[in-house]
């Protein structure tokens, strides 16, 4: 039986998800990245950083994208430099 959820549990609080990003040249990349993350099921959005963020602080930062190079503490000290944590 598969037990995989089909949709990322934060989408109702993510910007990106939200189109609330507005960084995105093209509508199309934005569309992209919630197929490959957001809509996609769990073994892919699991994988977000924006999802680890959040989890771990609630929000997220608009500069990170799910397959963000930046490590987990290098966002968050990047968040708090920024004044967003």
């Amino acid at each position: 039986m598969n037990t995989s959820i089909n949709v990322c549990p934060k989408q109702a609080i993510c910007n990106l998800f939200n189109d609330r990003i507005t960084t995105f040249k093209s509508k199309m990349s934005l569309e992209i990245y919630k197929k490959l993350y957001c809509n996609a099921k769990d073994e892919y959005w699991k994988e977000c950083k924006r999802l680890t963020i959040i989890n771990k602080t609630g929000k997220c930062a608009d500069f990170v994208m799910p397959n963000s190079s930046l490590t987990i503490e290098q966002i968050l000290d990047k968040m708090k430099e920024q004044g967003t944590i």
